[in-house]
C-alpha cells in the first residue's frame, strides 16, 4: 500500500513538473502582431461635401419613400 501511494506521488510531482514548465514555456512566447489595417473603407469629408452638392443641384420635389396608405372606411 505504502508502494503504491508512493507511485502515485511520484505521478502526481511529475504531471506538476511538466504543466509548470508548459506554462513557464507558453508565458514567455512573443504575442502575434495583429495584421496591418488596410485602406479605409469610408468616405472622406471632401467626398460626403460632393454627394450632398450632387443631390442639392439635381433640384426638383423629392419623391416619396412610401406609398401612401389610404384611410380606413368609418
Amino acid at each position: 500500500m505504502v508502494g503504491a501511494m508512493r507511485w502515485v506521488l511520484a505521478a502526481v510531482a511529475g504531471a506538476s513538473i511538466g504543466l509548470s514548465a508548459f506554462v513557464i514555456g507558453a508565458a514567455g512566447a512573443e504575442p502575434t502582431q495583429a495584421p496591418a489595417p488596410g485602406p479605409a473603407t469610408t468616405s472622406t469629408s471632401d467626398e460626403l461635401a460632393d454627394m450632398v452638392m450632387d443631390v442639392i443641384q439635381h433640384g426638383g420635389p423629392a419623391a416619396p419613400t412610401t406609398t401612401p396608405v389610404p384611410a380606413p372606411p368609418h
